[in-house]
């Protein structure tokens, strides 16, 4: 059990990475949907060799979760951030449609109604004999309520995915393991406040695209037999994902990724027809 209190500040720490497992750690190691899994590459990242590069749609992502969380959170993000703005303060011509999803935010009463709750609330808790960590953008204990602002290209356009050896068409919320996300929110905090199996709070995404003008919704992820269905994925994969944390197990190598193309050694000669 790890003797680090998380904040803020420390949650995307090294000492945080190594000694917790979040959702995004999970997936990195085992991927779903359009999500590819990379054991080399997680593990990189957790030891501090490999910092993956900001895109252009993450910062503008991040940018529209400092306004959620407040002034001062808005106000640091600007000041972490001086290459997205212009001298006079503006956002630069790539990030503009920023400001214009969270204007699509503003004027609308229902997302900002479920944006409503405590800000980037942490919970900690045991699954499966591994620590997790959980970070909710907007949290009300008394509503049993939660709600995560997601940036997203397009809510109603469809991916192909392939599950199980099937290929099929689904929406940003399974192509992003959304579902997943919502589970191990769910029992987490279920955990850490003590609740009885089973007593989730309630799960939103609510959602806007980068889309010109950009679309909106609310989406409710509340499913019981899917967290369950998740959480046992999960379980499945821990003793796994234990060995590997602890540098018992060698990490597979995807050979696909940035990381393993730019770590990769030829060593042998290839046949043209196998590529």
């Amino acid at each position: 059990m790890s003797n680090l209190i998380l904040t803020r500040d420390n949650y995307f720490s090294p000492c945080a990475e190594k000694d917790y497992v979040s959702c995004s750690q999970f997936l990195d190691f085992f991927g779903g949907g359009l999500l590819k899994g990379c054991e080399a590459r997680a593990m990189a990242k957790i030891r501090g060799e490999w910092i993956e590069e900001q895109s252009t749609a993450l910062l503008v992502g991040s940018y529209v979760h400092s306004w959620n969380e407040g002034p001062q959170e808005r106000s640091r993000f600007i000041a972490e951030h001086p290459e997205m703005f212009t001298k006079q303060g503006g956002l630069k011509c790539e990030y503009k449609q920023a400001d214009e999803m969270i204007a699509a935010l503003e004027n609308d009463e229902m997302c900002m109604f479920m944006l409503n709750g405590q800000k980037e609330i942490i919970f900690t808790a045991e699954l499966f004999g591994l620590k997790w960590k959980v970070r909710f953008d907007n949290y009300l204990p008394e509503k049993k309520r939660s709600s995560d602002l997601k940036t997203t290209r397009s809510i109603s356009d469809k991916d192909w995915i392939c599950e199980g050896g099937i290929n099929k068409k689904v929406s940003f919320v399974e192509a992003y393991c959304y579902p997943l996300r919502a589970a191990v929110y769910c029992e987490v905090e279920r955990l850490a406040m003590g609740r009885p199996e089973g007593d989730w709070i309630d799960f939103y995404l609510v959602a806007v695209s980068k889309e010109d003008p950009p679309d909106k919704a609310v989406i409710s992820l509340k499913d019981p037999e899917r967290y369950i269905k998740e959480l046992s994925v999960i379980e499945e994969c821990t003793p796994r994902l234990k060995l590997l944390k602890e540098g018992r197990l060698e990490p597979i190598r995807c050979e696909q990724c940035a990381y393993c193309r730019s770590t990769k050694q030829v060593s042998k000669v290839i046949h043209y027809s196998d590529i």
